[in-house]
């Protein structure tokens, strides 16, 4: 008898969790290779839906943007000698793309095929890259704690948001681009994010991850939580213009890494930034 869809979710979710653990707490390197696996991995699906739309133009560039992708991450590896050079890696991808654009692109989709294109190692390697920020050096939980929380918050903010939408939802948030999402859903989510946020600062039950206060933990989680939510419109407006349902298939029951990950690229370098002006 084949498995439903909500128990490949669950199968996979607790199969899959441990080894993210795992690697996130065995040290730098396997946490590096985590996160430009999953962004290679995420570009070539961004890359793919693209395609989808103007087909038959330059396939190979579903290759070429997990490349670029990994090029534009490796500057935000801690102690990484490429930080000074982000700029110009930035700038020779962008080079490279318009050079594909003129060589194998028809003039009237041209613009439209290179802003969309070059715009998914950009934000996925560019900017979701500074993600690693999160991170600390050495082998540890608390080393990954920082990055562990904030992953986890957008979790509970998208479970919370899925039950809040399904059992309280009747105002549409969105319904052109996510015809299920509700403001219920969007609310139950941040509410349900803040909480969870909470437990791991100094005024919370849990680990101290964060030292702030109360106020300063909330105000914090609502900007991701929000920022996230809006990271999974984003995705999902992208996957209903091109006409794919889910952007893979490399988690049975959850679609691709831009499925899973959608509010997580947009929030988590805000979570960096944020974090750096506090610690400042």
């Amino acid at each position: 008898m084949a498995l439903g869809n909500l128990a490949k979710r669950c199968i996979f979710a607790f199969t899959a969790m441990p080894t993210v653990a795992v690697l996130l707490w065995h040290g730098d390197y396997a946490r590096w290779a985590f996160v430009l696996g999953l962004n290679a991995i995420a570009s070539y699906e961004w890359a793919k839906m693209i395609s989808a739309v103007y087909k038959e133009k330059a396939k190979f560039i579903s290759i070429f943007s997990p490349i670029c992708t990994v090029a534009l991450t490796l500057p935000w590896l801690e102690y990484s000698e490429y930080k000074d050079y982000i700029l110009h890696i930035s700038a020779v991808v962008a080079l490279l793309y318009i050079t594909i654009a003129f060589a194998y692109i028809n003039v009237k989709e041209l613009f439209p095929w290179l802003v969309l294109q070059i715009a998914g190692p950009l934000y996925i390697g560019l900017w979701g890259g500074k993600c690693l920020e999160l991170f600390d050096w050495g082998q540890g939980w608390e080393e990954c704690s920082r990055f562990l929380v904030v992953m986890t918050t957008m979790w509970a903010c998208d479970s919370a948001a899925y039950f809040a939408g399904r059992y309280l939802g009747k105002h549409k948030c969105s319904p052109q681009i996510s015809p299920k999402k509700t403001w219920e859903g969007v609310i139950g989510g941040t509410l349900f994010s803040i909480f969870w946020f909470w437990i791991w600062t100094q005024s919370g039950f849990g680990p101290t991850v964060f030292d702030m206060p109360l106020g300063t933990a909330i105000a914090f989680a609502f900007i991701i939580s929000v920022v996230g939510q809006m990271g999974d419109l984003l995705i999902s407006a992208l996957k209903r213009w091109s006409g794919i349902k889910d952007t893979g298939g490399i988690f049975p029951g959850h679609g691709g890494v831009l499925d899973r990950a959608d509010s997580f690229y947009l929030a988590a370098p805000i979570a960096a930034i944020l974090l750096s002006y506090y610690s400042n």
